[in-house]
């Protein structure tokens, strides 16, 4: 095989540069980088991205990424997720649930599901720390979760829907 057979590929690479005037010569001393590590790489609106990694055993990686004072944070990422694995088809049908958490506070968590316009909750509770007072703990748990779901956007706005379809 001659050497005018092999396709060349082009490769970016960092370094410094230096010209001699006394010899009009170009010295170039790269950088220690190489050829990039990600493949088939893939970005959706709100900073997510896919790629395949090189190597000796290739992987698929995805990263999501959400800011930290977002309303809804789940279905940011979620959106994003859905936008990165679009072309992805899975081998079983996966179905996303029907009930989407609104809230999870102290050893509690609360779920929407607006199709049958239900809240259901579930709730640990350490019987080790709390085996006289339990019936507080409950009590107390209720109360946080009272106060914190007004605070979630989906759940008031449902709310709202719900109110407004009434009257």
């Amino acid at each position: 095989m001659e050497i005018s057979d092999l396709k060349q590929k082009k490769v970016k690479v960092r370094g410094t540069g230096t010209f001699d005037l006394t010899d009009n010569s170009f010295d170039f001393t790269a950088y220690n980088e190489g050829p990039s590590t990600q493949t088939n790489l893939k970005r959706c609106a709100g900073g997510g991205k896919r790629w395949t990694t090189t190597g000796s055993d290739p992987s698929k990686m995805l990263t999501l990424k959400c800011k930290e004072s977002s309303p809804d944070p789940y279905a940011e990422l979620c959106k994003q997720f859905a936008a990165l694995t679009r072309d992805l088809k899975p081998k079983k049908p996966v179905e996303q649930p029907l009930e989407q958490r609104v809230a999870a506070e102290g050893g509690m968590q609360c779920w929407l599901d607006t199709e049958k316009s239900e809240l259901s909750f579930s709730g640990i509770i350490d019987l080790t720390k709390h085996s006289r007072d339990w019936q507080a703990e409950v009590l107390r748990q209720v109360q946080l979760m009272v106060r914190r779901l007004p605070a979630n956007e989906r759940f008031s706005n449902f709310i709202k829907k719900t109110k407004s379809s009434k009257q």
